[in-house]
């Protein structure tokens, strides 16, 4: 699966996620985790498409189209820019000043300028925006999708370059090829020769036979009138080494630095979405994970604590306990556990927020541990586990259960019991934390 496609199906499962949550949560988690349990061993992108291509629709079109036909297509530009520049004048000399001006300066500005216009994913997003379907057009999606659509430019930009490279080698090995220099203005050898040797100042010291000599640049100038010098027409060839290192190192490796930090960049910006998207780790949480066995009794409540009473006035079982380690559970929007952190303490506020895996690792026994779930979705295996594992380590957990803000008060009092009903079957140490509302 290349990557154009790993961003499609990632953002189809996110919009579908969110369609889903008007659905009942219960039958969502059987129906996925019944799919997950008859599909074969997968790796998690090829589950991803799988699960896409029978529960969300992808755009056909777009899943088709593959990078390796862009980066063709930019080859096959170079090429072209190439042999017609070659071709232009078969029989006579080739003036450097245009070869340089066509395949190398103006390829390079072109480049530096889409790179300064593009520095951020957002302005590649707003340049795709209308030719994506409308509800892709989400800020969700726009980091995704903006660094997207940038390695794909850069799949191009590389494959214009190596395709300008391979070109010239080619015409270098099968054609006799004159190089000269000419101006219409009173250019000096000793000017041309200055700004040939700046431009192999990158190989000078491991290539040196392709730094230009002032030799070379005097008995290379020619004029409109004039023929070529037999006393000299070897030295018309010796311009391919200069020539083919500004190639190299002007046109070709820039281009692949770029091409693999734009690749780079969206490949780390699709693992942290499969990792750390709230809706992509709810789903993957309803594949792996079945749900939750749940008793009748309901769990006692413990009441989150009023900071309005004096001190003296709280019970056990309002103020917030001496909370030593904050933890959160699964990925989160940042604007959702923001919210959160706000409606705690501020000592609570300011603890160091750590996964299940940084908590289990480095938990001492007695600590009392803050554990902040996301109230939305109904507790998971994966959660049980983690509580299990908690309490074996002597930790006393404290569970507070998130509502997702604007959720439908029916589904919200759905998910409430079932947190309810979750807590009885946790260790002793584990309590429920739920809104004063409910007091």
């Amino acid at each position: 699966m290349n990557k154009l496609q790993k961003t499609l199906f990632l953002v189809s499962l996110r919009e579908q996620c969110q369609e889903d949550r008007q659905q009942d949560w219960q039958s969502l988690h059987q129906r996925d985790r019944d799919w997950f349990l008859n599909q074969p061993k997968l790796n998690r992108w090829s589950l991803l498409q799988y699960w896409v291509n029978a529960f969300a629709q992808a755009p056909s079109h777009l899943t088709h189209l593959s990078p390796t036909f862009i980066f063709i297509l930019g080859m096959m530009l170079g090429m072209g820019l190439m042999s017609g520049l070659v071709q232009f004048q078969p029989q006579q000399r080739i003036n450097l000043w245009w070869w340089l001006l066509l395949v190398v300066w103006l390829p390079t500005i072109w480049w530096l300028i889409s790179l300064y216009f593009t520095r951020n994913s957002g302005l590649w997003f707003n340049a795709i925006a209308h030719r994506i379907p409308v509800q892709w057009r989400s800020a969700a999606n726009k980091t995704l999708l903006g660094k997207t659509a940038k390695y794909l430019s850069q799949h191009f930009s590389l494959g214009f370059g190596l395709g300008m490279l391979l070109t010239f080698i080619a015409y270098l090995a099968l054609t006799d090829m004159a190089f000269g220099w000419s101006s219409t203005l009173d250019v000096s050898s000793q000017t041309v020769f200055q700004l040939t040797t700046v431009l192999s100042l990158p190989w000078a010291a491991f290539v040196p036979d392709a730094v230009p000599s002032l030799a070379l640049i005097e008995h290379t100038r020619f004029f409109r009138i004039d023929a070529v010098q037999i006393d000299h027409a070897a030295m018309y060839g010796q311009w391919w080494s200069f020539l083919l290192m500004n190639l190299i190192i002007y046109a070709l490796i820039p281009r692949l630095i770029t091409w693999f930090l734009a690749s780079w960049g969206l490949s780390r910006a699709q693992n942290l979405t499969f990792t750390q998207d709230a809706c992509v780790d709810g789903w993957w949480q309803r594949l792996h994970f079945e749900q939750v066995e749940q008793q009748v009794e309901p769990a006692p409540k413990n009441i989150a604590p009023d900071l309005d009473l004096p001190t003296d006035e709280r019970t056990e079982f309002r103020a917030w306990p001496d909370i030593q380690m904050l933890v959160v559970g699964g990925a989160w929007p940042e604007a959702q556990i923001d919210e959160a952190l706000v409606q705690l303490p501020v000592q609570i506020r300011e603890l160091k927020i750590l996964s299940f895996e940084a908590a289990l690792s480095s938990v001492a026994s007695g600590t009392k541990c803050l554990l902040i779930c996301k109230g939305w979705e109904p507790p998971t295996g994966a959660l049980s586990d983690f509580c299990v594992a908690m309490s074996d380590k002597n930790c006393e957990l404290f569970l507070w259960p998130v509502p997702l803000p604007q959720m439908p008060v029916k589904r919200a009092d759905q998910l409430r019991a079932s947190w309810q009903l979750f807590v009885p079957q946790l260790p002793e140490r584990c309590h429920l934390l739920e809104p004063k509302s409910d007091v």
